[in-house]
C-alpha cells in the first residue's frame, strides 16, 4: 500500500497554513490544532472528532497498524494529501511523526453539572506536561470536565496535547480569565472548592469527595495565593515523609482526583 505524493515543497500553501497552527493565536483564531502520530489520529476517528485534513507520508504505510488507519480515513471521506517526509517532518512537532498529522477542529465543550459532578480546576499551569497529565488523570479518574484560568499554557499545545495521550478529545475544558471567577462560577452551581495547599491541616483523605465538588490546582512555581485559598470552602493537603517540599502540579492533582474516584467508587460499593 502507498499514496500518492502530491506535495513536496515546505512553501506550499496548505504546509505554510498547517505551520501556522504552531502558534496558539492561530489556533484560537482558526479553532484547530495539529494532531500527530497513529495513536492520537485513531482516537479522534473514535472519538468523532472533526478532522479537518490528514497529511500522510510513505513512512505510514511501513505497518499494518498504519495501512489499517489509513483505510479508516479514506472510508470517513476525510480529505487526505500525500507529502514527502521532509514537508511532514516540517510541519510536526516531534522528529518522528509516525508518517501522519492531521488538522483537527478543538472540540465545543460543556460540563456537565447534574448529578454530583467532579470537577478539576487548574490554574496558572504553565508546563505543558503538567496541564496534559491533569487533563489525562481527569479522563482516567471520570471527571465532568476541567476549568482552566489565568496565564496557563495552551491545551492544545502540541506538548501538551501528546501527554494527554488522546484525552484532550475527550475531556470538557472551559476557561476563565481568572481563578475567581471559576470559583464563583462553580458556586452558583452548589458546588464545594478545596484546594490543594501543602500548609492545609486537613489530609486529603479525610475530605468527603462525594459531594458536588470543584478540586483546585494552582501554579507549579508559586502554588494559590492567601486570598484565592479564602476563596474557597477547604484546603487539604497530601501526607508526604520524604524531604521533598511539594509535588508537582501534575502528580498533586492526579493524586487528589484519584482520592476522590476511590471515595465514590467506595461509596457504590464497588
Amino acid at each position: 500500500m502507498t499514496i500518492e505524493i502530491t506535495i513536496t515543497s515546505r512553501r506550499n500553501a496548505r504546509i505554510l497554513e498547517a505551520r501556522k497552527l504552531k502558534r496558539r493565536l492561530h489556533r484560537e483564531e482558526q479553532g484547530r490544532f495539529l494532531l500527530e502520530g497513529v495513536r492520537g489520529i485513531e482516537d479522534a476517528l473514535s472519538t468523532g472528532a472533526r478532522i479537518c485534513e490528514v497529511l500522510i507520508s510513505p513512512y505510514l504505510f511501513r505497518n499494518a497498524r498504519g495501512c489499517a488507519l489509513y483505510e479508516r480515513l479514506v472510508a470517513a471521506g476525510i480529505e487526505i494529501y500525500g507529502v514527502t517526509e521532509e514537508v511532514l517532518e516540517h510541519v510536526a512537532d516531534t522528529d518522528t511523526p509516525q508518517g501522519v498529522v492531521a488538522i483537527v477542529g478543538i472540540p465545543d465543550s460543556d460540563l456537565c453539572l447534574h448529578g454530583s459532578p467532579l470537577v478539576l480546576l487548574a490554574d496558572e499551569i504553565r508546563d505543558p506536561g503538567n496541564l496534559g497529565t491533569l487533563i489525562r488523570s481527569a479522563d482516567a479518574f471520570g471527571l465532568s470536565g476541567m476549568i482552566l484560568s489565568g496565564d496557563i499554557v495552551d491545551p492544545f499545545n502540541s506538548k501538551c496535547v501528546r501527554a494527554t495521550m488522546g484525552s484532550i478529545l475527550r475531556m470538557p475544558l472551559v476557561s476563565f480569565r481568572k481563578i475567581k471567577d471559576s470559583i464563583e462560577f462553580l458556586k452558583r452551581h452548589e458546588f464545594s472548592v478545596v484546594a490543594a495547599d501543602t500548609k492545609a491541616d486537613t489530609l486529603c483523605y479525610d475530605y468527603n469527595f462525594r459531594k458536588r465538588c470543584g478540586i483546585l490546582v494552582g501554579s507549579e512555581a508559586y502554588g494559590l495565593g492567601d486570598e484565592v485559598l479564602r476563596l474557597c470552602d477547604s484546603t487539604v493537603r497530601i501526607p508526604m515523609i520524604g524531604e521533598a517540599e511539594s509535588l508537582n502540579a501534575g502528580v498533586a492533582g492526579s493524586i487528589l482526583m484519584y482520592e476522590a474516584y476511590r471515595q465514590r467508587q467506595s461509596e457504590q460499593g464497588k
